[in-house]
This record gives C-alpha cells, sequence and structure tokens, in this order.
C-alpha cells in the first residue's frame, strides 16, 4: 500500500512539474482596469532582436503574433501593417520610413482610430532560454492594462516557440477579459472563440491540402 501511495505520489509530481514547464506564464491586471469590453487588438512593433538564427526576423515576429491572434483570439486583430497602411491612407505619413522612436510615436497618436488596444512583445533572449511578456495598452491614453508573461524550459528560441507563446497570450487574455463579463457576454465570447477554432480548422486544412500557407489569404472578421 505505501508503495503505491508512493508511486501515486511521484507521478502526481512529475505530472504537474510538467504542466508548470509548459505553461509556466504570469499575469497581472492593473487596478480597476475591466478587459471585457475590449473589442481591437492592434499588433505593434515589438521590442524584439534577434540574437540566433533560429529566431524570426523582427517583422515576421510581427506576422506570427498577428497570425496567432487570428488563429486563437475572439476579438479582432489588426496587423501592424494595417494599421501602417491606414495612418499612411489618412494622414501621409508613412512610419516604416521613420526611424523606431519615431515611428512609435506616430503609432501612438494615430492608433485610437483604428483599434481600442494595442500588444507590445517583448523578448529577453539573452539567456538560453528566452522569456516573453506581452503588454496591452489602451489605444486612447496609452496606459498599461494587462501584462502576460511566460518563460519555460521547453520554450526555445524559435518561430514555432515564440509563435505558441503569442497564442497562450491571446487565449489566457480572453479567459481572463471573461470573468468581468456578464451572462450574455460569455455566451458571446463563446461563439466567437468557436468561429476562431473554426477558422483555425479551415486554415489548416487548406495549408495542407495545398501545401502552401493562406493564412495571408483569409482574412478573419
Amino acid at each position: 500500500m505505501t508503495k503505491k501511495f508512493f508511486a501515486a505520489l511521484f507521478m502526481m509530481t512529475v505530472f504537474f512539474t510538467a504542466s508548470v514547464a509548459f505553461a509556466a506564464f504570469e499575469e497581472m491586471v492593473e487596478e480597476d482596469v475591466n478587459l471585457a469590453p475590449v473589442k481591437k487588438i492592434a499588433v505593434a512593433y515589438p521590442n524584439y532582436y534577434k540574437t540566433e538564427d533560429t529566431e524570426p526576423e523582427i517583422h515576421d515576429f510581427m506576422k506570427d503574433i498577428y497570425n496567432a491572434g487570428r488563429f486563437t483570439s475572439s476579438r479582432e486583430i489588426v496587423s501592424y501593417e494595417d494599421v501602417a497602411a491606414a495612418i499612411r491612407r489618412d494622414t501621409g505619413i508613412d512610419i516604416h520610413s521613420l526611424d523606431v522612436p519615431e515611428a512609435e510615436k506616430v503609432y501612438n497618436k494615430f492608433i485610437s482610430k483604428y483599434a481600442d488596444t494595442y500588444v507590445i512583445a517583448t523578448v529577453t533572449n539573452n539567456s538560453k532560454r528566452p522569456w516573453l511578456f506581452f503588454y496591452v495598452y489602451g489605444a486612447t491614453d496609452s496606459k498599461l492594462m494587462y501584462t502576460y508573461s511566460v518563460q519555460s524550459n521547453v520554450l526555445d528560441k524559435t518561430a514555432k516557440d515564440y509563435g505558441k507563446a503569442a497564442e497562450e497570450f491571446f487565449k489566457q487574455f480572453d479567459i481572463t477579459a471573461k470573468k468581468n463579463m456578464t451572462k450574455e457576454e460569455r455566451k458571446e465570447l463563446d461563439e466567437r472563440q468557436k468561429a476562431a477554432r473554426v477558422y483555425r480548422r479551415h486554415v489548416e486544412k487548406t495549408t495542407y491540402k495545398t501545401g502552401k500557407q493562406k493564412v495571408d489569404m483569409v482574412r478573419k472578421k
């Protein structure tokens, strides 16, 4: 009996440790912030510098964050390129031609016209394992609303793992936002999440059949 007990305890410990290693995240909602009303999240320019050959280029990283949101979030995700194009159309300013600090100022000035929040991903990759942070700011005042961070001994410096981390961020944001929702709002969220899952299966099925990535040809409504 004793041996069985310790064997069971050992298995539970292994399972718990593996779970923690796979999902070692932390989140924080700023005081008096309600995430439920958030409808659109724009992807802003990240704080990221590639240090390994296995890591994505910065524009590919932004694209991966955008696609992760389209795959998993119940909210509308707006890409950096779409915001840049909209600013250029409405103001004549091409933020791609500006240095990063100046482009950030212009982005922050006009982002409230295209989304109600924006997310800045930050990657700390100067050690063996990367540490990813996702900061969500209000578009009208640029005040921090929500922080999600993840570091794990199974998280590598690869585009695939960075994409997975972004997916987990969007999923957790939905879960946390749901806590302050009414019954009707939760029902609506569940329907949007179901639609997101259907969308992802459609994209994956199309990619499997054609051998080509179609995510950039299908816009999530």
